[in-house]
Formats: C-alpha cells, sequence, structure tokens
C-alpha cells in the first residue's frame, strides 16, 4: 500500500472517531459532577410535562382529578433550575472566599455568562418576533423587544409573556447573574482574610433575611394598592423587586448555600465518604417529606402580580420550601452513593441534561405550533419533535459558544482546587486541618 493510501486511510478513520465525538454534547470540564446533567434534565423534562399536559386541557378532565396538585407541582422545575444556578455559579466563588483568595473577575464572569445564555435565547427571540403566530395576531411592538433583549420583561405586565411564556425565568435568572458577583463581594467582605466558615454562613443567612423581608415588604405593598392601579411609586417598586412572578432570590441562595457545604465537605475534604453517604440518604428523605409537604400546597406558589390581592404568609414562605426541598435533592446526589446517583448518571437522562436549555426554550413554540411549520402536526408528533429541534439548537447555536466559553474559563475554574493550609482559628473551618492532597483526587470526583 503507498504512502498516499496509507494517510487517507489514516484519515478517515480519525474523520470516523471525531463524528462520534462531536454528536456528543461537550462535557463540562475536569470538575463535572456527572449527576447534576441528569437533575437539570428532570427539572427541563418537568416543566415539558406540564406545558404537555396543558396543551390537552389535563386540568378540565378527569385526568385532572387522579393527578391533583401534582399536575400544578411540575413547574418548580423553575425552582429547581434556580437552585443549580447558585449551586455552579457560586463554587468559585466560595472557593476564594474560603481560600481568602481574589473573587473571579466581573467581566470574565458576566462575559461567560452571556456567552452561555444569550445566543440560543437571541435566536429564538428573534424568530418569534419575526414569525407571524395565532398568538401574535397583534404585532410585537418594539418596546417588548427592547425589553426582552435587555431581560426585563418580567418587570412589564404588558410585555412578561407576550412573546413566549418560559422567558419570564430567563429575565429572573439574568438579573440573579447581576446581583451574584455583588452579593460574593459582600460576603467576602464579611469573612475577610479569616477563612471563617461560620461568618460566611452568617452572611449567607443575612441576604435570606434580607431577600425574605424585601419579598414580605412587596406582599404588602401588592395588599395595599387600590385594585386595577396603572401607576404609581409602590407598584413601580413591586414590579422592580418583585416582577410579575416573584424574583425567587430565596431559592437561589439555597444553591448558594450547598455550593459552601459541597465546597467544605467534599473539595476540601472534611467529611470521609461514609459520612456524606449517610447524609446523602438523610437530604434525600428530606427532600420527599418537603415534596409531600409542598404539593398540598401549591396554590401559593402560582402568585401573579395583581393590585389589591391579599397574600398570607404561605405566599412567602412557600417558594424557601420549594428551595430547601430541591436543595436537599441536590445535596442527596452529590453526596450519596451510586444507588441514590446512578439514576441521574444515565446516558439518556445526561444528554437531555445537556441539551436542556434549548429544550426549555424551544418546547413551547413547538408543543403550542407557535412556530407555522408545526400547524397540524399532531401534538404527540410535536412533543417528539421537541427533542431533535433542542438538539439542533444546541449544536449548531450553543455548542460554538460553549466551546469558545470554555476557551476563555479561568485559570481556577480550570484547575484542580487547591486544599488550604492548616488552619487553627475558631472561627475558621471546622477541622484543625484541612487535608489530604493538594488537589481533588479522582476517587473524590466519583464520590461527589
Amino acid at each position: 500500500m503507498s504512502v498516499k493510501s496509507l494517510i487517507s486511510t489514516g484519515t478517515r478513520r480519525e474523520t470516523r472517531l471525531r463524528i462520534p465525538t462531536w454528536l456528543k454534547p461537550v462535557d463540562n470540564g475536569p470538575r463535572e459532577i456527572r449527576a447534576l446533567d441528569g437533575l437539570r434534565a428532570m427539572a427541563a423534562l418537568s416543566i415539558v410535562v406540564f406545558h404537555t399536559l396543558h396543551a390537552v386541557d389535563v386540568q378540565s378532565n378527569p385526568t385532572r382529578q387522579f393527578m391533583g396538585n401534582v399536575f400544578w407541582y411540575l413547574p418548580t422545575g423553575v425552582h429547581l433550575f434556580f437552585v443549580l444556578s447558585g449551586f455552579l455559579l457560586f463554587l468559585p466563588f466560595a472557593r476564594a472566599i474560603l481560600l481568602a483568595h481574589p473573587l473571579p473577575g466581573l467581566r470574565r464572569f458576566y462575559y461567560r455568562r452571556a456567552l452561555r445564555i444569550m445566543p440560543a435565547y437571541l435566536v429564538v427571540l428573534a424568530l418569534l418576533a419575526w414569525l407571524p403566530t395565532a398568538d401574535h395576531i397583534i404585532p410585537i411592538s418594539g418596546a417588548s423587544i427592547l425589553t426582552h433583549i435587555f431581560m426585563i420583561h418580567d418587570m412589564f405586565p404588558d410585555f412578561n409573556r407576550e412573546m413566549e411564556g418560559p422567558f419570564w425565568t430567563l429575565a429572573v435568572e439574568a438579573q440573579f447573574y447581576l446581583l451574584l458577583p455583588l452579593m460574593a463581594a459582600a460576603l467576602a467582605k464579611v469573612v475577610g482574610g479569616s477563612r471563617s466558615l461560620k461568618r460566611l454562613l452568617c452572611g449567607i443567612a443575612l441576604l435570606l433575611a434580607l431577600a425574605l423581608g424585601l419579598r414580605a415588604l412587596d406582599i404588602g405593598l401588592v395588599g395595599g394598592m387600590p385594585a386595577h392601579t396603572t401607576s404609581g411609586f409602590a407598584r413601580s417598586f413591586v414590579l422592580i423587586t418583585m416582577g410579575m412572578q416573584g424574583k425567587y432570590l430565596e431559592v437561589f441562595m439555597m444553591g448558594m448555600l450547598a455550593s459552601v457545604v459541597y465546597v467544605v465537605t467534599v473539595e476540601f475534604g472534611n467529611m470521609s465518604t461514609n459520612a456524606r453517604r449517610r447524609l446523602g440518604w438523610a437530604m434525600l428523605a428530606m427532600w420527599c417529606v418537603t415534596t409531600v409537604l409542598a404539593i398540598p400546597s401549591i396554590r401559593y406558589g402560582g402568585t401573579i402580580f395583581s393590585p389589591g390581592e391579599s397574600w398570607g404568609v404561605g405566599v412567602l414562605i412557600y417558594p424557601l420550601v420549594v428551595g430547601v426541598s430541591y436543595a436537599s435533592l441536590l445535596l442527596a446526589i452529590i453526596w450519596g452513593s451510586l444507588v441514590i446517583r446512578w439514576f441521574f448518571e444515565t446516558p439518556p437522562l445526561r444528554f437531555t441534561g445537556h441539551i436542556s436549555y434549548s429544550l426549555y426554550l424551544w418546547h413551547v413554540p413547538v408543543l403550542l405550533a407557535m412556530i407555522p411549520f408545526f400547524a397540524g402536526v399532531p401534538l404527540l408528533l410535536r412533543l417528539v419533535c421537541t427533542v431533535p429541534v433542542a438538539y439542533l439548537s444546541y449544536q449548531l447555536v450553543e455548542r460554538p459558544f460553549l466551546v469558545r466559553r470554555r476557551s476563555t474559563g479561568s485559570a481556577e475554574l480550570r484547575a484542580p482546587a487547591p486544599i488550604p493550609v492548616p488552619v487553627l482559628s475558631n472561627n475558621s473551618l471546622p477541622t484543625a486541618m484541612l487535608r489530604k492532597s493538594a488537589s481533588i483526587t479522582d476517587r473524590q470526583r466519583k464520590t461527589g
């Protein structure tokens, strides 16, 4: 065989090897917690199932009687997304604060966040604004498009769900991104150079109290407004701080709290594997209990800004209960044994988790035939089509920016986490020696 033939054969073989790699979603880097992909899939699928059942009007037929409040609890997959965001985004800040290192840079943080959510979002936004659909008999206004581009549409009653219902959650998510570095800076100021876990937890508790206090103030202002109020300082204040459905900052903070616990117990090695596994089962039991308690009270979770509406303590506390529930599930998975994690690490669920953002963006336009191409297609077939549409969106729109985002990641985000030097202060991390090696071992990654 000639040299030219050998080169040609080798090239074809390399191409065949590259194609399956390209078809698979990109991984999440050396610190990847595989089971979280499955948890992300659980969040997205719960919302897809809800909108599918809603499309067949299940709330008005006997199936509704069988499902009870479980049907209305499915949209709390949004809360799970918020918990996951708080957990993953606060991790580098938690490490930096507990190691007394500089916080991640603002420009890099915002740039990476923009690369993550904006490309796919803007594609769907442009398509829905341009295509004539039954939902948009009246042309979309320029003001509505601008509020969506700047992701503040959840503060405007006329624009909140005008383009697509789930878009309001992206506005809230983007506002979390703006607030997180500010909250982290405040927490770093509280902790200072002490590396005190106690101070960090107290700081998060204080932020949580402030978030609940703001929510209580908003609830009081809404109840004190005359019905059909269309202007005034109180109305503007509530729409900025609470939005049309709520900002759910307390839910996001449950994820932040879970990230601190993860860094201390897993990355810094302050808890044995056996102890983590026992606590994992306890957290799984807590998730089950809180979910059973939360489902019958879902009426407290579906609030929409309505001047003059009287909301009680249930509306104030309910999002926090759901946030605690999903944070418990998250800790159960990252602490738990393979028995707990295996389902969330199965390839189909991990695949769905990787494309979950595109699935979340596209499922409503496909299910409700907001895109003319799907008009007349049976609902079941539209439901099936949500996955390939999401996969195409992931590959063609998300993936190129994910790769670019990965290439701009900071050294801190790419490198193994260092284990700090011995800490002897009474206010510091609760062990005299933060042990083990100078990086996260393969065993720790596997059990994490």
